[in-house]
């Protein structure tokens, strides 16, 4: 791991006020003039891009959020200039999920996306941050891991996006492509792993 000099620390974010709300709002903004700025306007050339993946994840939560009734259940972090840099939409959910054999509660994660300026492959912004992803996961799970989820959380996630995951803990389910799941004994190890990093 980096040592503490070189490591990104974040402030964890549960629910959405007004303010978070208009700030997912501006990263839609900001999306689209990097739309017109980088690829001419033309929104099929983002098609199949990390950063195409991530104009619809921020588009698709700014969406979820700006609705009241899903402003609690919004997750994010701050960065030390009070930045929002990562966001998700997190639901308790019950069910049979891969690899167990029972039903059990779990911890379902969608849409999971950093801003924009995260995402555009090859520019760097003075806004960029690394980490903040992998930050607001371990709040994640640290936030759920000593309830009656026990830190076992469901995330939908396509190609580009698995290794992020899977560098976690997470497992594919061998019967759906898209379904990657954090088990609570892997949660538990990512946590141990992580929040050395985190106090280092």
């Amino acid at each position: 791991m980096s040592n503490s000099s070189e490591i990104n620390r974040f402030t964890y974010v549960i629910g959405a006020d007004r303010a978070t709300q208009n700030e997912l709002i501006s990263w839609v903004s900001t999306s689209l003039q990097y739309i017109n700025q980088y690829f001419g306007g033309d929104r099929s050339r983002i098609i199949r891009t990390k950063f195409g993946d991530c104009v619809s994840k921020v588009e698709y939560l700014a969406d979820l959020v700006t609705d009241s009734e899903n402003a609690s259940l919004f997750r994010g972090v701050r960065d030390t200039s009070g930045r929002l840099q990562a966001g998700a939409i997190v639901s308790f959910s019950s069910g049979l999920i891969y690899p167990y054999t029972e039903e059990r509660d779990y911890l379902s994660i969608d849409p999971f996306t950093t801003p924009p300026w995260n995402c555009l492959e090859g520019v760097t912004f003075p806004e960029t941050v690394k980490g903040a992803g992998t930050w607001l996961m371990s709040e994640i799970v640290q936030e759920v891991i000593d309830t009656e989820i026990a830190g076992v959380i469901k995330v939908l996630a396509i190609d580009r996006a698995k290794s992020f995951y899977l560098r976690m803990g997470f497992q594919e389910n061998p019967d759906f492509e898209r379904e990657l799941i954090l088990t609570r004994e892997e949660a538990r190890l990512f946590l141990l792993r992580y929040q050395g990093y985190k106090e280092n």
